[in-house]
C-alpha cells in the first residue's frame, strides 16, 4: 500500500507482504474501509470521540489507496474484456464516492461544537452528525464491492497468481475468509458470533482459521448490536490471511457427486400404482 498519511490515525493500518499483488492490495483496501466505517458507527453509538479531523484524514487516505490500487491494476495491462472494464469503473466510483465522503467529513469539522466536544453525541439529522452520516452512506458498500472486484481481477491474473503455503484451506475455509474480507463477521462476548446480511458462518471453521493465524478479532472495534449494548469485536484477515485468500479467492468448489439414476419401475408395478384407489 502507499505510505500512510502522517496525520492519519493508526487504527486504519493494514499491511501486506511486499511487493503485494493487485488482489492483495484490494483485500487490504477492503479492510481499511471496514475499519473506517466501524469507527464512524462507534461514534454514533456514543463509543468514540467526535474527532472529525481523524475521520476526514481517513477518508482522504482511502481515496488515495483506492486510486493506487487502480494504478497497480492498470500496470498489469489486462485486456479490456469480460468483467474487467466494469470492475475498473466500479473502483473509480468507489474512489469518487470516498472523495465525496472526505468533503462531507471536512464540512463536519466546521460544524462540530467547540464546547464539550468530548461528551458531544451527534444527531444524524442536523449539523455535525448529518455531515458524518452522509459520509458514512458513501462508503457503506465499499468493502464487499472491493472484494468482488478482487475476484474479477484475479481471474485475469491467473498466470501470475501466487501459491499459498497454508494447508487446510478448502471451500468452507475460503468462504469464511471471503465473508471476513467483506466485513460481515463480528464476534460478541463468550464466543458468540453474529453475522450481518444473514450470512451463515460455521463457528468451528472460524476457530480453525484463527488457529492458523489467518483471521483475528479486533477488540471493541465494532458498534453495539443495540443501543447501550457492549461493543463487539470485528473479525479481520491477518497479513497471512490476506495472502492466503488471494491465492484461493476463485478456487472452484468441488463438483457434487451425482447419484446414480433410480431404476425405472417395472411395467406391471406402474400399472398397479395407476389403477389403485
Amino acid at each position: 500500500m502507499t505510505p500512510p498519511d502522517p496525520g492519519a490515525s493508526p487504527f486504519f493500518e493494514v499491511s501486506v507482504p511486499e511487493p503485494p499483488t493487485p488482489v492483495e492490495r484490494l483485500l487490504a483496501l477492503a479492510a481499511l474501509y471496514t475499519r473506517h466505517n466501524d469507527r464512524i458507527d462507534l461514534l454514533f453509538s456514543g463509543r468514540a470521540h467526535p474527532d472529525a479531523d481523524a475521520y476526514a484524514a481517513s477518508a482522504r487516505r482511502l481515496e488515495r489507496e483506492t486510486l493506487a490500487c487502480l494504478k497497480a491494476i492498470r500496470q498489469q495491462r489486462l485486456p479490456p474484456i469480460g468483467l474487467i472494464p466494469s470492475t475498473i469503473v466500479r473502483l473509480k466510483q468507489i474512489a469518487h464516492l470516498t472523495g465525496g465522503a472526505a468533503r462531507y467529513l471536512t464540512a463536519a469539522q466546521q460544524a462540530l461544537p467547540t464546547e464539550d466536544a468530548k461528551s458531544y453525541r451527534p444527531d444524524r439529522r442536523r449539523g455535525f452528525g448529518q455531515y458524518v452520516d452522509l459520509a458514512r452512506d458513501l462508503t457503506a458498500l465499499a468493502s464487499p464491492a472491493i472484494v468482488e472486484s478482487a475476484g474479477h481481477i484475479d481471474r485475469r491474473l491467473r498466470g501470475s497468481a501466487r501459491t499459498t503455503t497454508v494447508t487446510g484451506i478448502g471451500a468452507p475455509e475460503r468462504d469464511v475468509l471471503l465473508q471476513v474480507a467483506r466485513g460481515h463477521v463480528i464476534a460478541a462476548g463468550q464466543g458468540e458470533r453474529l453475522y450481518r446480511h444473514a450470512v451463515s458462518v460455521d463457528i468451528e471453521t472460524l476457530h480453525s482459521l484463527q488457529a492458523l493465524h489467518l483471521v483475528t478479532p479486533e477488540p471493541a472495534s465494532a458498534p453495539p448490536l443495540f443501543p447501550g449494548g457492549p461493543t463487539r469485536d470485528r473479525i479481520h484477515l491477518t497479513t497471512l490471511g490476506i495472502s492466503a485468500l488471494s491465492t484461493v479467492i476463485n478456487t472452484p468448489d468441488p463438483k457434487p457427486t451425482r447419484s446414480p439414476p433410480l431404476p425405472a419401475p417395472a411395467p406391471g408395478a406402474a400399472g398397479i400404482t395407476r389403477t389403485r384407489r
